[in-house]
């Protein structure tokens, strides 16, 4: 598989695991905020760059053929 077929893998991987991950899954508060519902937030938003950042290297590698 190419390299940048990857990159996305790692926000969606994250948020998959989530309700696995004991310090997430667990009573109390980041930023206010339950634990679970700020770990998917950022991970929501750390979507775009990592798809970016594969579009990029898809580009970058169609410009090297």
């Amino acid at each position: 598989m190419r390299p940048y077929y990857f990159v996305p893998l790692v926000p969606a991987l994250a948020l998959t695991v989530m309700p696995f991950l004991p310090f997430v899954n667990s009573t109390g508060l980041w930023f206010g905020l339950p634990k679970m519902m700020v770990w998917g937030a950022a991970w929501c938003v750390l979507c775009t760059p990592a798809l970016l950042v594969a579009e990029r290297m898809m580009a970058k590698r169609g410009e090297d053929e």
